[in-house]
């Protein structure tokens, strides 16, 4: 079924376009039996003809079932392919890091009660020396002044249905970083430190602008991020939970990390510590928390009072986090590999054998650590982020996808998406296009004809099928996922690596990693090696 209606909405999406100068009234008002013709376009426009022909091919029941699908994407909520709409803290206190207004990114969707609330990534910095070369490189994560008015969403922020299958119609917020501490910083400029670090207080504002906006309405509010970010949800999820709740203690706040699930531990081969690409995580983060005044859980501060950094790392934190979290790590994490410094500047073809026992082990690190984690999705791939990603639904772990696994943690099973209930039951009460029963009314009178004995039959029939349907989906929905296969990239439904060195499947790859794994090389020669 499902199936069926994103082939679907997939015609609809590419037909937006070529309806956009017809009105809504006009399409919906179509009476089933009334084929679409689209609206006269000069023969020069790009892909009309095709689109055009898509029409034609899906025939007239066809055309009736998109004219519901474009009215249920009204009762949705998606009224139009938009883009988010920024909104400056004009009136704040609160800046970014050159003193420009902080702000947020919101594309509303009338009609839905779930949020998606995203906090950027993007490294830090802790001096004025590191801070003075982001400024130059990174700009735009130091300050709003060049932040355009819209911009539009990719993967889980998406409105593409086919992109984003479970969340395209929820309402989005796009929380830029220009505050240069993940996300927990609370020290404003001064005669001795030219820069803020704001980055906490900045969550306050928002989340509390957001309210007055609508997300008071809210029945679930996922709150996500990505590298940085995804650190900046670890550490503040259970104080915006407050915040929201302050409003309805009905909400459901959870937390959505990907990639900010970092090691603190011992690199490859040490560096001299000069910004965050240099630093290994434990000196990198040292310092920040020496500059930053950051805010962090209280619960994990009386854990490490010493060291308190330690809060800013994953495992450490997560045991005083009260909020459900789920969490998305690659084993194998590009930045991790990188502030590890696992690789060369100029990487070769090859790895030694130091290299990839050192890989092999962070692999099994980041899994162990996350064993804990009630709601994980650790795929061996080489990669960093993957929410944003426009193929982030199509990872999978037995067989199971990131999005389904997702919405399986926030809404307790795999359900029917509003889209797909509504069209359900909009379909009209005879001869279903999409179904392989009988016509009603044939269907009422093979019932008549069948008697009490047959009535049972069937409803025990319905009720064991029920049962089986049931079962397959709480098969299917599972939140804590961690790939056993045994090296970097090994994953099949992993993303084309970027990287030179895992792209370059050779038999030095297979050599090395059999005399790293102790294993006869000839019994690694039909193994599957993907990312190619």
């Amino acid at each position: 079924m499902m199936e069926g209606i994103l082939i679907l909405l997939g015609t609809w999406s590419a037909l937006t376009t070529v309806f956009s100068s017809t009105s809504a009234s006009s399409i919906m008002s179509s009476s089933p039996s009334t084929p679409l013709s689209p609206p006269p376009v000069a023969q020069t426009t790009p892909g009309v003809a095709n689109t055009t022909g898509r029409l034609q091919q899906l025939g007239t029941r066809g055309q009736w079932l998109l004219r519901h699908i474009a009215s249920m994407t009204l009762s949705c909520g998606v009224k139009e392919m938009s883009n988010m709409k920024r909104k400056l803290l004009r009136h704040s206190e609160v800046t970014c890091n050159d003193g420009t207004p902080a702000g947020y990114y919101i594309r509303k969707s009338h009609g839905s009660q779930r949020w998606i609330v995203f906090l950027e990534g993007g490294w830090y910095c802790f001096d004025h020396v590191s801070c003075s070369e982001r400024s130059r490189v990174m700009g735009d994560y130091m300050s709003s002044r060049n932040w355009p008015k819209f911009r539009s969403g990719s993967g889980i922020m998406s409105w593409d249905p086919l992109e984003n299958p479970y969340y395209f119609h929820s309402n989005v917020v796009y929380i830029p970083y220009c505050s240069s501490d993940s996300w927990s910083g609370t020290r404003p400029r001064s005669s001795a430190m030219e820069f803020s670090f704001m980055g906490s207080r900045i969550l306050d504002e928002v989340f509390t602008e957001l309210l007055k906006k609508g997300l008071k309405q809210a029945k679930t509010v996922l709150v996500a991020g990505t590298s940085a970010g995804g650190t900046g949800v670890l550490i503040n999820i259970d104080r915006i939970a407050d915040i929201i709740h302050a409003s309805d203690a009905s909400i459901d706040v959870r937390g959505l990390v990907d990639a900010g699930w970092f090691l603190d531990n011992e690199p490859f081969r040490a560096k001299h510590c000069r910004d965050a690409f240099t630093c290994s995580p434990m000196a990198g983060i040292q310092k920040g928390a020496q500059v930053w005044v950051p805010r962090l859980p209280e619960a994990c501060r009386a854990i490490y009072p010493n060291e308190i950094w330690r809060c800013f790392f994953g495992h450490r934190v997560f045991s005083s986090i009260k909020s459900s979290i789920y969490v998305i790590q690659n084993l194998y994490d590009a930045a991790q590999i990188k502030v590890n410094n696992v690789f060369d500047e100029r990487p070769r073809s090859d790895l030694s054998s130091e290299q990839w026992r050192y890989l092999l082990s962070l692999g099994e690190e980041v899994k162990q650590s996350l064993q804990n984690v009630t709601a994980v999705f650790a795929p061996a791939c080489v990669a960093h982020e993957v929410l944003t990603q426009p193929e982030w639904h199509a990872i999978r772990i037995q067989g199971i996808s990131l999005a389904e696994s997702i919405h399986c943690w926030e809404s307790g099973a795999i359900t029917s998406s509003c889209l797909q209930s509504n069209l359900e039951s909009l379909l009209p009460k005879t001869d279903p296009p999409l179904s392989d029963a009988p016509p009603h009314s044939q269907g009422k009178r093979k019932k008549r004809k069948k008697g009490k004995k047959n009535k049972k039959k069937k409803e025990k029939k319905n009720k064991e099928a029920k049962k089986r349907y049931s079962r397959s989906v709480m098969k299917r929905c599972q939140r804590k996922l961690l790939d056993e296969c045994p090296w970097p990239h090994c994953n099949c439904s992993c993303a084309k690596s970027r990287w030179e060195t895992m792209t370059e499947v050779n038999s030095y790859f297979l050599k090395t990693l059999a005399a790293v794994m102790g294993i006869d090389p000839s019994k690694m020669a039909n193994s599957r090696l993907c990312g190619s």
